[in-house]
């Protein structure tokens, strides 16, 4: 997980999708060691239980959204704040003390954001294996 804070477009790639190919070989193997009817049961659970993930990816990444949100508040708050920096009450060492804290915990806002934009990269990428986060909206 300590990769996952340092670079969070690497994050890894979701256990169902790996899940998911075993299942279809697995009905592939029935399939061709004569057990028709229990692949058929078994790529018909398969397909029923993959439509229902699917719909839970996209709630999730709808709520997800809320990244765009937080980066949006966020170049308000720090951009004040920059500016009140500049100010001449900025100047004033108490003042300026705590617009230094809202700069920074504005920072951790932001990355804790980029971890969010990259579980919903990799809730979004539902057609492929691999995760790419730059692609994400």
């Amino acid at each position: 997980m300590n990769d996952l804070v340092a670079h969070p477009s690497a994050f890894p790639r979701p256990p169902w999708r790996w899940l998911r190919h075993r299942l279809a070989d697995r009905a592939t193997q029935l399939a061709e060691s004569g057990d028709v009817a229990g692949a058929a049961v078994l790529r018909t659970m398969l397909e029923a239980w993959w439509r229902e993930q699917q719909q839970w990816d996209a709630a999730a990444c709808e709520l997800l959204r809320a990244n765009h949100e937080i980066n949006n508040a966020l170049v308000g708050v720090s951009g004040n704040a920059q500016l009140m920096l500049l100010s001449p009450a900025g100047q004033q060492p108490k003042i300026r003390e705590r617009l230094q804290v809202v700069l920074r915990e504005s920072e951790r806002i932001e990355r804790a954001a980029q971890h969010l934009q990259a579980l919903k990269a990799a809730l979004a990428n539902g057609d492929t294996d691999g995760i790419d986060a730059s692609n994400a909206a």
